[in-house]
């Protein structure tokens, strides 16, 4: 009997209680749960700067398609203008009012 008794005790050392199993279980849940709240966390974060990043650049094309349309609402006022009108033939087109000549140099510059 001595030996049946110690082998009871043994036996129940060897043994990990229904408490500690239950800590355990608890303290795993409670780790990966803290573990997935962490990771939506810091997904929400990439997500933020990311989208922050795309807001700076939207912004920025906003700006220079405001530049671009006030220099084509320039250009339109200058359409009716005979100045403009005259200052565009010559500089594009190469052309001369009557009685004018164009004078075109051929040969090296120099200085």
């Amino acid at each position: 009997m001595i030996g049946g008794a110690r082998r009871r005790s043994l036996h129940r050392v060897t043994r990990t209680p229904k408490r500690s199993r239950r800590a355990v279980l608890y303290l795993v849940a409670s780790v990966a749960l803290t573990g997935l709240i962490a990771s939506l966390f810091i997904l929400h974060a990439v997500e933020i700067h990311t989208l922050r990043r795309e807001l700076r650049d939207l912004q920025a094309a906003q700006q220079a398609a405001r530049i671009e349309q006030e220099v084509l609402r320039e250009r339109l006022a200058q359409k009716d203008d005979p100045g403009a009108i005259e200052e565009e033939a010559r500089a594009r087109l190469g052309w001369v009012m009557p009685g004018e000549e164009k004078v075109i140099f051929i040969g090296e510059e120099g200085g």
